[in-house]
């Protein structure tokens, strides 16, 4: 008995010339975005040229003098490189220690049922966000300044000495810590939040059926269903490992600190634009080292979520 088979009849391709007739306004809506990427993130790129060159204004970037990696090896041979560099990386590993805490933060919000609460709990944890970081430096030194801070001041009054946490290379990276916490915990649990909140909500109500508690369904199905977002944001978080919030770092500075406390960021500024200096080759060499460092953790940590099952961003 002949056994009939059906066939999947083939739908012939277009032409790629149609296609993009077909989709023409899909595409002309996307032009300005791309003209604005091209202006505004490729053309500036061309300026990395000045890292392998003895930059003159005067003569242009195709006119300048080419040194090839001169500068680099200055970068290298520099005795404060690896304190830079250490320093700055002690200060993106105790960030990365911190990276869970919107995570948390996030988990505990889900999981208050008043409205009222949640709204007043979220304001908080959000404020900080839009204080500068000015402003952040002045609250701190109202706190911990030896003389003026409010901590001291109660120290004092219950017969301690007063403890100089502004100037102490003990205090001032748990100081950092705190402060990048407190500004920045409320505003990056927003992103977790919003994956939560896409959560089908029928496994919930399938884990309660089964006997599951909320700390269970938090447990065996909030996280692992956030766990793709969570993967994105630590991918993107590698992206800055070699580098700090320069404005932060530059007003907790202080001549007692300063070991601890420079930087990349704060070399860059103070032997460029606060001596008046022209080493604006110099200067593009350093931000092109961090930039490599950075794009190359950033396809480290992408492989390495990919060989754990995840997609990653590239």
């Amino acid at each position: 008995m002949a056994v009939k088979t059906k066939t999947k009849a083939v739908v012939p391709q277009k032409p790629l010339r149609k296609q993009i007739y077909a989709y023409r306004w899909v595409y002309l809506l996307g032009i300005p975005g791309l003209l604005i990427m091209l202006f505004m993130n490729y053309l500036p790129m061309r300026g990395l040229l000045m890292a392998f060159q003895n930059y003159n204004p005067h003569l242009g970037i195709l006119g300048s003098e080419w040194v090839g990696l001169e500068h680099f090896q200055k970068l290298f041979q520099d005795s404060r490189f690896y304190t830079m560099l250490r320093n700055t990386l002690v200060i993106s590993a105790l960030s990365l220690v911190t990276f869970p805490a919107p995570i948390f933060l996030a988990l505990l919000l889900n999981e208050l049922r008043s409205k009222f609460m949640k709204k007043f709990v979220q304001t908080a944890v959000y404020l900080p966000h839009f204080l500068s970081w000015a402003i952040v430096a002045s609250l701190t030194f109202f706190l911990l300044s030896t003389e003026q801070g409010l901590i001291n001041k109660i120290a004092t009054a219950m017969g301690n000495e007063p403890t100089a946490y502004l100037f102490s290379t003990a205090w001032i990276y748990p100081i950092i810590v705190i402060q990048s916490l407190w500004k920045s915990v409320g505003w990056n649990s927003i992103v977790y939040l919003a994956a939560i909140s896409g959560i089908d909500q029928s496994l919930y109500e399938a884990a309660k059926m089964d006997g599951a508690n909320r700390f269970q369904c938090m447990m065996k199905i909030t996280l692992p269903s956030i766990m793709p977002t969570v993967v994105v944001m630590l991918i993107l978080k590698m992206g800055s490992i070699v580098s700090v919030d320069f404005e932060q770092v530059f007003l907790m500075n202080n001549a007692m600190v300063r070991s601890h406390l420079e930087v990349f960021e704060t070399y860059i500024y103070n032997n460029s634009i606060a001596t008046g200096s022209t080493q604006y080759s110099y200067t593009t060499a350093i931000g092109m080292f961090k930039s490599v460092v950075n794009t190359g953790l950033v396809v480290l940590t992408n492989w390495i979520t990919r060989r754990k099952g995840y997609d990653g961003v590239l």
